[in-house]
């Protein structure tokens, strides 16, 4: 998956764990870190949609506040 995602020109650095994203976050400064999952943004974003699309697993966003 990592060199087709550098060929289409996405800035690709690695995988990352949930954990191994909101611990680094929060020892920034970050005093709320979460992770938010491909599952929890296909519910909330795509169910009952008509076209059918989901997102992939590999969008999973860490939302970070400070």
């Amino acid at each position: 998956m990592e060199h087709h995602t550098r060929a289409s020109g996405a800035p690709f650095i690695s995988f990352f764990a949930p954990r191994d994203i909101v611990a680094p976050a929060r020892g920034a400064g970050f005093t709320g870190a979460r992770h938010v999952s491909a599952a929890t943004l296909d519910q909330r974003y795509f169910a009952g949609g008509t076209d059918g699309l989901p997102t992939t697993n590999g969008e999973e966003l860490l939302v970070a506040t400070v």
